[in-house]
Parts: C-alpha cells; structure tokens; sequence
C-alpha cells in the first residue's frame, strides 16, 4: 500500500519531511483485543497510543501503519520479518511519522490553516491509480481501490489533509538558509583531499583445515546463527483468472437495441457535406472584400493574407454545423454557398470579418441501418461486455464480503482455481530456482502479501477493463530457518570460513602490530608465516570517493583509510567470513578549494539544504512543545509486543 500512494506523501523540501510522511496510509490489520490501563484505554481500535493536541492516535491506526511500512520494507528485503523490522526501530520511527504529522496538522488548524475539500478533492483526482484509461478521476477506480486495500474514504481525506497542512507549513520553514563562507572552505577542501596507502588481505581460506566439524560444534553454531539462514515468509495462492472475453459469445445486442441505437444517432448517418476550407480574418468588412477580390482575381490566399501582413489558417474538412458553432452562422452561409475552388463572401464573426478559400467540397450519403449495422452491434457489444464484466467484479466482491470463499465463486462462474507453490513475496520459489511464475503475478503477488491469514478473498484488477483476477491465500508460512539437515553442507562451509577468520584476525592483529612497531606492511606480510596475496597501493580522494559512493562500488578498506590518521595501520573485517584487511594509511594531502568556485557553490547549496532541514527538525519541535504530545507508554509497550509475538 505504501507502493501504490508513494507519490502522495513527497516532501517538497528533501528528506526530513519525506521521512515525517511515510506510512500514514494504513491496510487493514487486525489486532487481538488487549486490555489496557489508565485513561488511554486498550489496544483495541479504540485505544490510544498518543493524544497530540486535539487529536488521537489511536493502537489501530499504529499498528496498521507499522504493518503496512513493513510489507513496503518486506517488498525490497524478502528476508526481513516482522519482529527484526519492529526492533530494529521501524515502531518507533513510524510513530514519530504519524506523531509529528498529527501535531503538524493539529498546529495549523490551532492558528487558523484549513485544506478545503475542492483542495482534497483535487490532490485525491492526481493520483495515477484513481485514473480511467481517459486520463480522468474515475469514481469506479476510486471506489475498487479503495475496498481492495480495505482504506475508508475519510481516513485518505484525513490524511491527505494532513500532507497538506504540512505543505503549507514546512516549506517555508527551511527557506533562506545561509552559510557563512569560513563553513564552507575547510569542507570544500575536504573533497580535494588526497590520501595514499597499502592494503593487504589476509584471507580465512589460508587458515581453513579440512577436517569435517564435529556434529555437536555445528549444531551450536547453526544454533547461534540460525538467522542468517532464515527463509522470508511464503504464501500459497489459489487463483482464477477472467477476462472479457468470456462475454463474447454470450452477449448480443437484440434487434430492438440495434435500431433503437440507430434512431438516437440518426443525425450521424444522415446524408451530410463538409468542406475543406483555408480561411482569414480581418478586422473590417471592407478589408475582407478587398482580400476576397483579389483571391477571386487569381491570387493565392496566402499570397493576398501576406500582402496585408496576414496569415492563413488552414481549417481542413468542416461540416456547416461545426462551423457555425466555432465561428458564427452567417460565417457558416457564406462558406458553404461559395462554389467549390471559389472564395467565400465577407461574413462577421466576433473575431472579425472572415474570407474562406473553398478548397474541397465532400458530399457523404445517407446510410442505412443494414449499412451501418455491423459497426452499431460492435459498438453495442463493447459497452455491454464492458457493463457486464464490471457487474461482475462487483457481484464477487459483494460475495466475497458476505462471506463466499473462493471455490463457491469459481464453481458459479465456471472459473478454474490454479494454485502457486509457496512462494516469497517477490514471487520466487526457494524449493525450486527454476520456478518463474504467470506474468500475471506481478499484480497479485502485491495483493496477496498484504493480506492478514483471514482476510476475505480479493478481486485483483491485472488489465485495467480487460483482465481480472480473484485470488486467495490458500497457506502461509511464516519466516523461519530450514532444518539443518537441509543445508548442512553451507552451514559447515560458514563454520569453517568463520573459525578460519578467527585466525586470520589473529595474523592480520599481528601485522597491524608491526607496522607500528616501524615495519613496513610488504615486510610484515612476508613474515607472517602463511602465504598471502601481494599488497596493494592505493590512491585516491574524497571526490574519487565521493563519486564511487553514488554508484554503491567504494570497497570498505578505502572507506577506512579515510578515516585513519596518517602514519597508523587497522583491520577490518572481510564480508561473509572472507578475511580480514589491513590497511596502512602512509601520506594525506590536504586540497584547497579557495580558488575552487565551482565546488564552493555546491558546497554551499548542500549546507543549506542541511541547514534547511535542520531548521524544519526545530520547527516540528517546536510544534510539538505548543501543541503538546503525550504518549500512552503502557499502549504502546502491549502493542509492541504483540507485533513481536511476545506475551
């Protein structure tokens, strides 16, 4: 869900107000009734999680918005689960969100600020989602939306109105920073400055035995990391897939419709004339008479609007009607009783006095209804395949609600129920990596991820107007790591890579110590007495750095050589068990980027943009003190621990 309204929450200022509006929409999340204590009451939906002024958050919409930032989460990290997203911060960083978006909105309406309803209203029709294939708001869209994410109209309407408030508040908030210049040098320095070393990789494989570890040895450790081998929620999904059309053989418009239809359009197939016509307009009758002279005399139209310093409009086939309604209807009688390659009489419009050149006269005859019948049945029938294929999807979700389940629906509508393996949410299949499947998952899957265990079945929309779904989850199950039998042979690949990283930690610990002691790096890896790969130079500087940090490829030992002091040696730790580095920092040469303007003015813009966000932060702060924030501790500790499935 936070996926499919990201756009609506973005901060026009940067990164802190995006971070105070994610995750305000929440899906339907159903939370086991616990009592609560004092004033706040539970961790129902009637409880309280904070009172912001006027305002309450309440345990439901929390626990909603933390479950739904999850599943966003979930989305881009298939291994995450519930418990490690809570504890990891995630509770906390969605309640600040919804705390500071509360007081943001309850500060404004406390000094006057409102975000009327054509406003709401407005913000509401942009969203891509909402939008027929015409491009407009469509009521229907809205409305399916809506019920297929189980969102209540007045909770979108609340929470754009906050996003609103919001807008007209913090965007001035950080406006005008300024940096003094003395800031700004010593850090625009920063970026010319160079550094240059050695780096040495002591690797575990060095260090490895082949010995097979003992069994108890093993099972402690896959104890202890079991983690790291843990396998991401997965669901089974029964589905049906439908289209329309398999309306196409069932529904016919009946005769009575056929000429009904072609009695209401009876002015359409009439016999009719249009005229291709390239027309000036002049701002006196006298001027126009003098213009359509000379086309009569054999000037080119264009010849004789240029000669008076105007141009041509090229008007193209026209019917009277249309003409009339776009200029007047005496400029209408004059065009269409000019005779073919002829000019047309002066005739007033509220632009002025037009001239028209008669380029093509195209006489089209009346047609019958058997001439037109073929093309009024295949217009009827689009618009009630259409009608009918959307009945159906409302008939089902009506059914569904009232309780139907998947199987009673398939059987009425003759559908076949296919099932998916269990899969994770990114629609892989660990038991099998060859596995891929139906395009059409990609527009399920989302769907059928953010459904609780006893959510009603759903009717997913694949092709706008064209194809639908009805799906089910059939089986969860929930994160947990493989038996160890499983996967033995790479948790006894771990064991060994770890126990030999501790010794290599030992040996690069070691040749760390000599370079202190005044070796050099080269001389201490020959003496460490096991084979290692040759040392590297190094050089770079913080812009190299720089650039490398925005295309996600600077190697971690790089990263710390720029944050040693000269003359001194470290180790850091390999990824994945690999070994250990040392890196040896030999010479830094400090820029200067005084003369530099080109940095100093991107220094500067990004001081205050920092500066900017800063000034929100305390504004937000300071919304906070005058409103007044007080959180339910008790609420909010039982609805923790019930995300995390504690008692």
């Amino acid at each position: 869900m936070i996926t499919f309204f990201r756009n609506i929450f973005a901060s026009k200022i940067g990164l802190f107000l995006t971070m105070c509006f994610v995750a305000l929409i929440a899906i339907a999340f159903a939370s086991a009734d616990v009592t609560g204590s004092g004033a706040f009451g539970g961790v129902t939906g009637s409880g309280t999680a904070a009172q912001i002024g006027e305002s309450k958050l309440s345990t439901s919409e929390l626990s909603q918005s933390v479950n739904n930032a999850f599943r966003a989460e979930q989305r881009q990290n298939t291994g995450l689960d519930l418990k490690t997203y809570v504890e990891g911060g995630g509770f906390d960083s969605i309640l600040d969100r919804l705390i500071n978006s509360f007081v943001i909105a309850d500060f404004g309406r406390k000094y006057g600020m409102t975000a009327g309803k054509r406003l709401v209203d407005g913000e509401i029709a942009s969203i891509p989602s909402f939008q027929g294939a015409d491009g407009q708001f469509s009521e229907e869209n809205f409305r399916r939306a809506l019920q297929q994410q189980g969102i209540k109209e007045q909770q979108l309407r609340d929470d754009f109105t906050r996003n609103l408030l919001a807008d007209q508040l913090l965007t001035v908030s950080g406006f005008g920073a300024s940096v003094p210049q003395k800031l700004v040098t010593p850090y625009a320095s920063l970026l010319l400055e160079a550094r240059q070393g050695q780096i040495a990789i002591v690797p575990s494989a060095a260090f490895v035995e082949n010995v097979k570890p003992a069994d108890a040895a093993l099972a402690a450790y896959y104890s202890q990391n079991g983690s790291r081998y843990t396998i991401p929620e997965r669901r089974s999904i029964s589905y049906s897939l439908f289209s329309k059309d398999r309306f196409n053989e069932t529904i016919k418009p009946t005769e009575k419709e056929i000429e009904g239809q072609y009695n209401l359009d009876k002015a359409r197939y009439a016999a009719s004339e249009t005229r291709n016509i390239d027309q000036v307009i002049l701002p006196t009758e006298a001027a126009a008479q003098a213009l359509a002279d000379k086309v009569a005399d054999g000037m080119s139209i264009g010849a004789a609007a240029d000669s008076v310093g105007l141009s041509v409009a090229e008007v193209g086939s026209v019917s009277k009607g249309a003409l009339a309604g776009t200029a007047s209807q005496a400029v209408a009688d004059a065009v269409f009783t000019a005779a073919s390659g002829g000019v047309s009489q002066p005739a007033q419009s509220a632009l002025g006095w037009h001239i028209a050149k008669v380029n093509e006269v195209q006489n089209v005859a009346a047609q019958s209804l058997e001439q037109v019948r073929a093309q009024i049945v295949a217009e009827l029938s689009r618009e009630k395949i259409d009608q009918a294929l959307a009945e159906l999807t409302v008939t089902m979700e009506d059914e569904f609600a009232a309780g139907s389940s998947l199987a009673d629906i398939a059987q009425a509508e003759e559908l076949k129920i296919e099932s998916t393996p269990m899969l994770l949410a990114n629609g892989q299949n660990p038991d099998d990596p060859n596995y891929r499947p139906i395009p059409e998952m990609q527009r399920i899957l989302p769907v059928a991820f953010s459904l609780e265990e006893d959510s009603d079945p759903q009717v997913v929309e694949i092709i706008p107007g064209q194809q639908y779904a009805i799906m089910d989850v059939s089986k969860i199950t929930a994160a947990a790591p493989p038996p160890l039998k499983s996967i033995e042979q790479i948790v006894a690949r771990d064991y060994i890579l770890e126990e030999g990283s501790k010794k290599a930690k030992v040996a690069a610990d070691k040749i760390a110590e000599q370079i202190s002691g005044g070796a050099t790096l080269s001389k201490a890896v020959a003496d460490a007495g096991v084979r290692l790969p040759a040392v590297e130079s190094v050089r770079s500087s913080r812009a190299d750095l720089a650039r490398q940090s925005q295309q996600g490829q600077v190697p971690p030992p790089l990263t710390l050589m720029f944050s040693m002091a000269e003359g001194t040696a470290k180790t850091l730790k390999a990824p994945q068990n690999q070994g250990w580095f040392v890196v040896n920092l030999n010479n830094i040469d400090p820029g200067d980027a005084s003369e530099r303007e080109d940095l100093l003015a991107a220094t500067r813009g990004q001081f205050k943009q920092v500066f900017g966000n800063e000034y929100t932060e305390q504004f937000i702060n300071a919304m906070r003190a005058d409103v007044g924030v007080e959180k339910n501790d008790d609420a909010l500790t039982t609805l923790k621990n019930q995300l995390v499935g504690r008692n």
